[in-house]
């Protein structure tokens, strides 16, 4: 009896683990590179600047879909910067909607999906999927 009680709580906590890796929002300490560098590549936007501040980060999907919404705050310079470096970007002109720049990003080349970018002032989020 003992054993089948351990057993029925490691399978809870393999379950709980399971959702939190792959189901839950949070992007976890150790994933944060690998999130950045798909959401980059998926856009092809080009490594944020060295002193962006990232103010969130969260990951929506399943085993077989993936989106990363990444949002940080830079100067406006330095956004202009990584923009004018950032394939992305290139003869892509944005829909204004109030005082958001909203970028549409969908390569043919990839086979993500891509999303968009939306620039206010110095804040940018960026949501790119994969499916």
């Amino acid at each position: 009896m003992k054993i089948a009680k351990i057993f029925s709580i490691l399978v809870l906590l393999g379950v709980f683990f399971l959702y939190i890796i792959y189901f839950s929002p949070f992007v976890m300490p150790w994933q944060r590179e690998d999130a950045i560098k798909c959401a980059l590549s998926w856009g092809q936007l080009e490594k944020l600047p060295d002193n962006a501040e990232i103010i969130s980060m969260e990951k929506r999907g399943s085993i077989f879909t993936r989106q990363f919404i990444i949002e940080f705050e830079n100067s406006e310079s330095e956004i202009k910067q990584w923009m004018l470096q950032s394939k992305g970007f290139q003869n892509n002109i944005p829909k204004i909607r109030k005082n958001t720049k909203v970028y549409e990003i969908h390569p043919k080349s990839l086979q993500s999906y891509g999303g968009r970018v939306e620039i206010t002032g110095n804040k940018v989020l960026i949501n790119m999927s994969w499916s």
